[in-house]
């Protein structure tokens, strides 16, 4: 295909797009795109191979698009033709310039992971930074995931031997022994993030001898994390698996072929997402569309129009628990892969995964806010569990995630019985901020901090740890003045 006649389709009527050498029409599925069609046509008639890597894998628009839109591959002797692509210059505020001029500050001085929010803020892209710190409606559930850990406080215990030499921090997760109790939850298209993106991921968690669970929506084939990772464990010699993090898709078909890739490219459990039956409704993530599309108009009246929160209808909205046996039976979780619910938000809900013996683990998660505003932090639901159906706890392992940026606060929630927290926001803030040696320090820094906390404690190991270590007097006011209004103990 010459370049030439690939630059003559540079609009909405007629967008084509050159991707790893080969040119594709996506005209039609202009407004399908789940980040909007003005994506897409800043790019028509142009190479869009850099930009699209940085949020898709190599297969997905081999796999998104009909056969007819593939119209073959690029001739190379005519690239020079290709339209230019000129990327609009930031804003520039007083602060972003001097950030800019002077670079990162040493990686040394980012001794929280709060501290890593502010610098990838200035390194990221706009669009990026808006896919990581978004959540639904006014954020009021990502700023209640943040403020729960302080509604716990700690009973220590003292005059205990706490010598560094008996201090072990190990766990495990499904089975999989892990250095740490906490693990890098998924969080999809990290390479819009840093190039480097799950790959760095990966290699982060294998270096720390802590578990990993990338996305369906990842930015490099499932494939080619699993073979990195596999690369970097066999270098570190930590214990460190990964785990599939699964959305269910309408069509069946791709859910198990999603399923069969994943088992066969190694990964050690199945994190089935139950929370997302459609995409939240995400303000920022919205305006951000909306400024795109201003400079390219609506749609055309032939694309198809895209409904808000259904991800171009790609999740499975009709997803029930009648669906379980199939995906488990994919999985081959009668073969010994562990399967686990993520996004769990209710202790009735707890009960029936747990009584339904076809689940592992529970993943108490409100997906970092990000989707229903108002959903309920992971520790009160947590707490009710402990309160109404106790016995999920012994059924089941229970995983944790929302908010949490204190490696003391990981163990909070070991204390109220969960197994291990998962980290999402801040280690793609410390990927931005710095690529991989960003995320290594951060994880580095809840390690030394669940170390310094287990010795205030008066303990050397997580496993150590129970309720008696732990006032949840705040959390269970909070939950009692709820009943109290409704009239129900278990509303």
């Amino acid at each position: 295909m010459d370049a030439r006649e690939v630059a003559k389709h540079a609009s909405a009527s007629s967008c084509w797009v050159v991707i790893h050498d080969n040119v594709y029409d996506v005209t039609d599925y202009l407004g399908e795109h789940p980040g909007g069609q003005a994506l897409l046509l800043k790019l028509a008639g142009a190479d869009a191979t850099s930009e699209y890597t940085k949020v898709h894998s190599t297969t997905t628009v081999q796999e998104t698009l009909p056969h007819s839109k593939h119209l073959g591959p690029l001739d190379d002797s005519t690239r020079q033709h290709l339209r230019c692509i000129t990327k609009p210059k930031p804003k520039a505020t007083t602060k972003t310039a001097s950030s800019n001029m002077s670079g990162p500050p040493p990686l040394a001085l980012c001794v929280r992971l709060a501290d890593f929010e502010p610098i990838a803020r200035a390194a990221i892209s706009r669009q990026a930074y808006t896919y990581i710190s978004s959540a639904a409606d006014t954020l009021q559930s990502h700023h209640d995931n943040l403020a729960q850990w302080a509604s716990v406080s700690f009973v220590p215990r003292v005059l205990r031997n706490v010598a560094l030499a008996n201090m072990d921090t190990s766990t495990s997760m499904l089975g999989q022994p892990c250095a740490l109790p906490f693990f890098i939850a998924a969080t999809g298209l990290a390479g819009l993030t840093h190039p480097e993106g799950e790959r760095a991921l990966a290699a982060a968690a294998a270096s720390r001898g802590i578990h990993y669970s990338p996305s369906t929506y990842s930015s490099i084939p499932h494939k080619e994390v699993a073979e990195l990772h596999r690369a970097a464990q066999k270098q570190s010699c930590l214990p460190s698996t990964l785990f599939f993090q699964l959305y269910v898709h309408h069509d069946r078909a791709k859910t198990v072929q999603l399923i069969r890739d994943a088992r066969a490219a190694g990964y050690a459990g199945l994190f089935v997402t139950v929370d997302t039956p459609c995409v939240g409704n995400r303000d920022e993530d919205r305006r951000l569309k909306a400024e795109d599309q201003l400079a390219f108009g609506p749609p055309p009246a032939k694309t198809t129009k895209v409904v808000a929160g259904s991800n171009s209808g790609q999740l499975a909205r009709n997803m029930t628990w009648d669906d379980l046996p199939w995906i488990r039976n994919a999985w081959g979780h009668d073969h010994g892969r562990p399967l686990a619910l993520k996004g769990i938000q209710s202790a009735a809900d707890a009960k029936l995964a747990a009584d339904s013996g076809l689940v592992d683990a529970i993943y108490l998660s409100n997906h970092g806010g990000r989707q229903l505003h108002s959903a309920p932090p992971c520790l009160a639901t947590l707490l009710r569990i402990r309160r109404e159906c106790p016995d999920v706890l012994d059924k089941c392992e229970v995983f944790v995630d929302g908010g949490c940026l204190r490696g003391g606060d990981i163990l909070k929630a070991v204390c109220l019985g969960a197994k291990a927290v998962g980290i999402g926001r801040p280690l793609l803030y410390a990927l931005g901020a710095y690529g991989m040696a960003g995320v290594v320090h951060a994880i580095d820094i809840l390690k030394n901090e669940l170390e310094t906390t287990l010795a205030l404690l008066g303990v050397t190991s997580p496993a150590q740890l129970n309720s008696s270590y732990i006032n949840v007097a705040k959390l269970a006011r909070d939950i009692d003045g709820l009943d109290g209004i409704f009239g129900n103990s278990k509303l």
